[in-house]
């Protein structure tokens, strides 16, 4: 106990007398940490749209049917479609309830919408895609295969919204994980540098202690806290950076973008968050670890 008393002091003492080389290792870590933690946002962010749209109320493609199209058929359609692993929901609505529907959206059509024969609301099968399961090749087939039945009239797929935010969703996991396993390597490389910087200012100070029968590890703790404190500080700079800027711009994309939700963008969970800090605080022992086993050799 009196031990760590020792090594929080020195490490405090450390990082305070070299505040200017500290500081610059921060601010350097905590700009590749907004990075990686910028793009973790939007792949988080994005697969909540991919889950939202394709959720068991979320129909990507609708499949307009034929007039007078035999029920038996539209059954055998909808059995078709529920045994596919890459479609989450199947939802046939008829011509009364398509002709409910806009009247319920536009009322004051109402009178325009009741005067028209039934043949323009002959119905359609709405198709809500799983998102684990159905990629763009899925989706695009699935697509192909409902345009050539003879039952359908025609197929709308809403802009391929879909598969723009699934692709999208994936290009931002893998930029993420690209760009973190750099980071990883980057900022063990800077914390190493500053650590053996720190050490060989203060080498004379190790000697001492050595002279005095200091083990390696009571010379090398002090060390190992100060490449800890640096990423874990970097890395909370990082986190409430992002944070301030997601509440910046949530707003303003509801606006710009109302398709998106009333939460286009959102916080990382809790978990990432201790997840994000754990990490940084491994890449600075690992850092200072590095840098540490160096020196003491030389």
């Amino acid at each position: 106990m009196n031990h760590l008393g020792y090594y929080l002091r020195r490490t405090l003492a450390g990082f305070r007398s070299e505040w200017g080389t500290n500081l610059a290792t921060v601010l350097t870590l905590s700009v590749a940490f907004v990075l990686v933690g910028a793009l973790t946002t939007v792949a988080v962010s994005l697969g909540d749209q991919v889950q939202r749209w394709g959720g068991a109320d979320q129909y990507q493609v609708t499949a307009y049917l034929q007039p007078g199209a035999p029920p038996a058929s539209v059954e055998q359609l909808r059995t078709a479609l529920t045994g596919m692993s890459e479609v989450r929901a199947v939802r046939y609505v008829e011509g009364d309830e398509a002709r409910r529907r806009l009247v319920d959206a536009f009322p004051e059509e109402r009178d325009a919408w009741k005067a028209l024969d039934a043949s323009f609301f002959p119905g359609y099968v709405e198709i809500g895609l799983d998102p684990e399961n159905a990629d763009e090749e899925h989706y695009r087939a699935l697509v192909g295969r409902v345009e050539q039945l003879s039952i359908v009239q025609q197929v709308e797929t809403h802009g391929d919204w879909y598969t723009s935010v699934l692709g999208i969703h994936r290009a931002a996991r893998v930029l993420a994980i690209a760009l973190g396993s750099l980071a990883v390597f980057a900022t063990i490389f800077v914390v190493s540098h500053t650590i053996r910087l720190n050490f060989f200012r203060r080498r004379r100070q190790v000697e001492v202690l050595r002279m005095c029968g200091a083990t390696p590890w009571f010379v090398r703790v002090p060390f190992l806290l100060e490449g800890l404190l640096g990423s874990v500080l970097a890395a909370g700079l990082a986190l409430g950076a992002i944070a301030l800027f997601v509440e910046a711009v949530r707003d303003r994309l509801v606006d710009v973008a109302p398709v998106l939700g009333s939460a286009p963008i959102r916080h990382l969970p809790p978990a990432l968050w201790g997840a994000f800090l754990g990490m940084a605080a491994l890449i600075g022992l690992t850092g200072a670890w590095v840098s540490v086993r160096k020196a003491l050799r030389a």
